[in-house]
């Protein structure tokens, strides 16, 4: 089976959290509602998050958009960006594509990182009310990603690798990939990994390929990484051949959600060797617990 790469299916929830530029959380207090009160534009906007996220206070949408709308009056990013992702979301206020374009163009323009990257992801393929638009979209999120925001500079690297909305530059994929990885993006570190083990846009480097899975999995819990990883211990690519290793981190990948790595236990358990003793009973199990959760998924995509 091929080893995959990170798609962008979840990249927008990478980057839930409201708050991109506070240094510290607020909590909610007399005192923060006391300067709130009074139009102080930042301590209207932390009210809004301290509601938003339950920061020593019941969490409550309706009190966070009230809030975050007085700060945005006065011109606060953060407040504007929120609203936005508000209207993104459906939350309190019903989804509408359309008003959260508008609210992140406002914070974009005045270089709201996050408000920029969300842009770019909406109008890369478009929503309800928003036409696609691959060009724009590519502005955004290289502005956000030129400007720091990790989301978008891996963002960016993979539409270099697989020619989303640009034309194919390998050099470049690799380049914000690399700025993705240096502020910890393990889905970069995956993504980098397999373009070492394949050797695109780079000699082949399977020891390489090793190293970034090996970070991804075991310091960031990346799944996809996980089961690259102990496909090159199963097929000694820059490492002896182990079926122990590529075992344990199958395994870790299932834990995590990678129901692909149930068939490849089974299929290591039923030769075995390798520093992994052969288990017929336990390559039955694994390969029924495949056959069940891949029917389910195949029923749930018809579904949608």
């Amino acid at each position: 089976m091929k080893i995959k790469t990170l798609a962008l299916a979840v990249l927008l929830a990478c980057s839930t959290a409201t708050t991109v530029y506070a240094a510290e959380q607020v909590d909610y207090s007399p005192k923060l509602v006391q300067l709130a009160t009074k139009g102080d534009a930042q301590a209207q906007y932390d009210l809004g998050e301290a509601y938003y996220q339950g920061y020593g206070v019941e969490e409550d949408e309706e009190q966070a958009f009230k809030w975050y709308q007085k700060a945005a009056a006065k011109g606060q990013l953060d407040a504007i960006y929120s609203i936005g992702y508000m209207y993104d979301e459906g939350q309190y206020v019903d989804e509408n594509n359309v008003e959260a374009v508008k609210w992140y163009t406002k914070a974009a323009e005045k270089g709201h990182l996050l408000a920029q990257y969300a842009l770019g992801y909406i109008l890369e393929d478009g929503e309800d009310g928003v036409k696609a638009d691959p060009k724009k979209s590519m502005y955004w999120l290289l502005k956000a990603a030129d400007g720091g925001q990790a989301d978008a500079q891996f963002h960016v690297g993979y539409n270099y690798e697989n020619a989303v909305s640009v034309k194919e530059d390998l050099p470049k994929a690799i380049r914000y990939y690399k700025k993705a990885i240096e502020q910890n993006h393990n889905k970069a570190m995956n993504n980098l990994g397999l373009m070492y083990q394949e050797g695109r846009g780079v000699t082949q480097n399977y020891a390489e390929a090793l190293r970034l899975y090996k970070e991804a999995a075991d310091n960031y819990d990346n799944e996809v990484a996980m089961s690259n990883l102990a496909e090159l211990y199963e097929k000694g690519l820059g490492t002896k051949k182990d079926y122990r290793l590529a075992a344990d981190y199958y395994e870790k990948a299932v834990e995590n959600g990678d129901v692909d790595a149930l068939d490849k236990l089974s299929k290591l358990y039923e030769t075995g060797g390798f520093g992994l003793k052969k288990n017929l009973r336990k390559a039955k199990e694994y390969a029924e617990s495949y056959s069940r959760n891949a029917e389910a998924y195949a029923e749930e995509a018809v579904a949608e």
